[in-house]
């Protein structure tokens, strides 16, 4: 048996996947920045990039998306090197968890709204979702640095 819920409750559900992501993220950002511990902090990006996802289908759920959704410019991690791909990525993890909190305060804001103004919850809600994917993105970017620090396995 199945639960239909209403659209507001996947707005609900959206809003909260962004705060645990932007948890998670920040969580990430700091074991990069001490440069150690890169496992840890692998598995707090994922956890991210789980909630990430599960934001972005609430959201879809909520039909709170549109055809016309801009595409995801990817982000510009900067300099190389393992010093400088440790330290990029801490500022991409925390990019995404900023991203993730105003998406969050845009989802919340709809949910307010949803009694009263239906076209400022499709506004607020796409808003949150344009967000959700730059974070995505971020994220995204920082995996591929990730992969890049740490030693490849001798098959």
């Amino acid at each position: 048996m199945s639960t239909k819920h209403s659209k507001k409750e996947h707005l609900e559900a959206a809003a909260s996947h962004h705060e645990q992501a932007s948890r998670y993220h920040r969580a990430a950002s700091r074991h990069f920045e001490a440069g150690k511990d890169y496992a840890h902090a692998a598995h707090e990006a994922m956890m991210a990039h789980g909630h990430t996802l599960h934001a972005i289908d609430q959201a879809h759920d909520a039909g709170a998306h549109s055809a016309g959704t801009p595409p995801v410019p990817p982000a510009s991690p900067g300099a190389t090197g393992s010093g400088a791909d440790g330290a990029n990525a801490a500022k991409l993890h925390a990019t995404a968890a900023e991203l993730h909190d105003q998406a969050a305060q845009h989802m919340r804001h709809a949910v307010k709204l949803f009694d009263q103004d239906r076209s400022a919850v499709a506004h607020d809600a796409q808003l949150a979702l344009t967000l959700a994917l730059r974070a995505l993105s971020h994220g995204n970017e920082a995996a591929k640095l990730f992969i890049k620090l740490t030693p490849a396995e001798a098959s």
